[in-house]
């Protein structure tokens, strides 16, 4: 099965695109790796030997600009997936440029599959070891981000080699497995902190593995002559962490400047985005606990899957009857350690569970765990063979519910709650997220059917989520070339599911104004649409604008600011207002909002800012926009409503000093 899942990865490499995340990381793992190679410092004079060269290496993000500004995440993955891109497209251009990058993910994705396969075999036998790899290898969530998420799925392997390396070298006295364990969580460390959180797996089990010899030994004294013979084993523990950290060390060049600090400014990014449960999970919240993980879990994983972990943990419970609590506690630590972590109250979790993909290895050894459970419950029984065929085939179907949906498998939903239909219906957070893998079908169907010289956008996504080596060479393709109502021509694209961005106006001018010309859907549910901005894609009920004359403007008073109120006496279908305003003797505008209402009484406040323009346009299409210090313009997406309020939330405001309304709508109702 090992084997099998790296011909598969291999050669479904180009079906699919790449995270939203990861052009900063190739870029940074280029300027690293060309230190390493050639100790420069930019990437300006490549050596002659290099006739090919990276997109993603960069003369302006190189060395010298992440030595200075360098955070986050370390770059130990970046650097070995600029190493595979090297060797396999600048030096042997036998893989493309992006697929070069993601494959140092499908390799490590496979040396976790292979110490997992091992893992089980040692502990449980053959069988129980081809059901955890099957598991494993067609997890949609690991099977899919196995080809282009370059930090969680790496996080995994080092991770689960980290764990199960250590385990031997205890149960089996063997220093160089601590040595390897200790080498695995380098490289773990050095791609994500996660890492850390193996301390309450090893932790746990090793005091229970010791209590547990000290029982067998009967006498202290046999337990202390015991652990003298393994002194070999003693030293590597005591070395372990100094191996890990210099390996961290040694591979981020961040530090090297000054150490005490970066390392500071490193923990509070992981404050930062570790810290503060989101709006969006408050209906998981239980007593403080998010339920959130466990269930996007229970509805992500196949039921054949589900089943066979259900029998692994309910073996886990009894396996003391089996003689194998020792093995069990370790792997319902390893499963159960990071679900509680982003559990606890007041973790941070959002687009799904790849964040804390290092359960995905625990369950499918489980599951492996589960199957020898239902095995040895049918041992003496004629329906043994019967059992094994049961299994393969549960599993099958579940593997054939991946090829249905390939290359989209990391947004599967299970039967539980219908699909990606049901998730979407029951609106999920973050159900149909593919953390822009579904781009490259919308590129596929650019490349095919786009004019010369046609013009791209993207109304929300910034513009490295569509790698520019995608797209025909003859493509205009640029964030200024959204044109909004200036109808300018231009093709815009864009993933569709529910985001917050899906608000904003620039995603929703084209999502209410204009037929999609083309529809990306799994399941019948579109995950990407493709808008052409003319006239002809335009719905007729948005074709014409009217000004509308307001039944009164004025100035109310909160408990704070004065705000602007406007009655328009009748509900329209607003598509713009416009403030024109002195700016001498007030204060320019910081922050505020603007909200909308049919009968006064419930508001909806709109979600972007009203100090920043929300056309990204360029040249003379920005003039048409309006917006300058002496004008303000807010647009929609031709929003039913009667009243609308702007808040500034300071005194003073420039927006309300010497103003001027104009209020625009549609001239017929949609």
């Amino acid at each position: 099965m090992p084997l099998v899942f790296l011909v598969v990865g291999i050669a479904t490499i180009r079906d699919y695109g790449i995270n939203w995340d990861n052009p900063l990381h190739f870029s940074r793992g280029q300027s690293y790796l060309w230190y390493f190679m050639t100790g420069k410092t930019n990437l300006n004079n490549p050596s002659p030997g290099d006739i090919r060269r990276s997109f993603y290496q960069n003369d302006i993000y190189n060395f010298e600009y992440f030595i200075k500004n360098d955070s986050g995440h370390p770059p130990l993955g970046d650097i070995l997936s600029a190493l595979t891109n090297y060797i396999f497209y600048q030096k042997l251009n036998i893989l493309s440029d992006i697929s070069s990058y993601h494959l140092f993910i499908i390799g490590t994705s496979f040396l976790l599959v292979l110490s997992v396969a091992f893992f089980v075999k040692n502990e449980f036998g053959l069988f129980p070891a081809i059901v955890s790899s099957l598991v494993l290898a067609t997890y949609p969530l690991f099977f899919s981000e196995s080809h282009f998420n370059i930090k969680d799925p790496p996080e995994a392997t080092f991770f689960g080699l980290t764990l199960i390396f250590f385990y031997w070298g205890i149960v089996k006295n063997n220093w160089k497995y601590i040595i390897i364990s200790s080498l695995a969580a380098g490289l773990a460390l050095g791609t994500k902190l996660n890492v850390v959180f193996a301390i309450f797996v090893v932790g746990p089990w090793l005091i229970y593995h010791l209590i547990k010899k000290l029982f067998q030994d009967q006498s202290f004294g046999k337990f202390v002559v015991f652990y003298k013979e393994r002194i070999a084993l003693i030293i590597s523990l005591i070395i372990y962490l100094p191996i890990s950290l210099g390996i961290v060390y040694a591979t981020w060049p961040f530090l090297w400047r000054d150490p005490i600090r970066n390392i500071f400014k490193i923990l509070g990014y992981y404050q930062q985005i570790g810290i503060g449960t989101p709006v969006e999970m408050s209906h998981y919240i239980f007593k403080g606990w998010n339920l959130y993980p466990s269930y996007w879990i229970a509805v992500t994983t196949p039921i054949p899957v589900l089943v066979l972990l259900f029998l692994g943990l309910i073996f886990f419970i009894f396996s003391k009857k089996f003689k194998k609590a020792s093995v069990c506690l370790f792997v319902a630590l390893w499963f159960l350690t990071p679900i509680i972590r982003v559990s606890w109250p007041n973790a941070v979790i959002y687009g799904g569970v790849r964040q804390f993909m290092e359960f995905v290895p625990a369950l499918a050894v489980l599951c492996g765990i589960g199957a020898y459970a239902l095995i040895n419950f049918f041992k003496r029984s004629s329906l043994k063979p019967v059992v094994y065929v049961l299994i393969i085939i549960s599993l099958s179907f579940s593997f054939l519910e991946m090829v249905k949906i390939h290359p989209n498998e990391n947004i599967y939903f299970n039967q539980i709650v219908g699909g990606l239909e049901g998730a979407m219906k029951k609106n999920i957070p973050y159900w149909g997220n593919t953390y822009g893998n579904v781009y490259l079908q919308g590129v596929k169907w650019i490349n095919e059917n786009a004019e010369k010289g046609a013009k791209v956008a993207l109304p929300i996504g910034g513009i490295s989520n569509i790698p520019r080596t995608m797209l025909r060479s003859d493509i205009d393709y640029s964030k200024p070339n959204w044109t909004g109502p200036n109808h300018g021509g231009e093709y815009g694209v864009e993933m569709y599911f529910e985001w917050p961005a899906k608000y904003w106006y620039s995603f929703q001018y084209y999502d209410q104004y204009l037929e999609p010309i083309y529809v990306y859907s799994v399941d019948g549910i579109p995950l990407l649409k493709i808008w052409k901005n003319d006239m002809e894609y335009t719905r007729a009920e948005f074709k014409k604008e009217l000004v509308y004359e307001p039944a009164f403007v004025k100035i109310e008073k909160n408990m704070l600011n004065e705000q602007l109120k406007i009655d328009m006496g009748k509900e329209i279908f607003l598509t713009r207002l416009e403030i024109d305003h002195s700016n001498t003797n007030c204060k320019n505008q910081i922050w505020g909002y603007i909200a909308i209402s049919s009968n006064g009484k419930n508001w909806d406040r709109e979600v972007e800012p009203i100090t920043l323009s929300q056309a990204v346009m360029s040249g003379a299409d920005e003039k048409i926009i309006g917006w300058s210090d002496t004008n303000f313009v807010y647009l929609f997406a031709g929003k039913r409503a009667r009243y609308i309020i702007l808040d500034p939330q300071m005194e003073n405001s420039c927006y309300l000093n010497n103003y001027s309304v104009e209020v625009m709508g549609l001239e017929v109702l949609p």
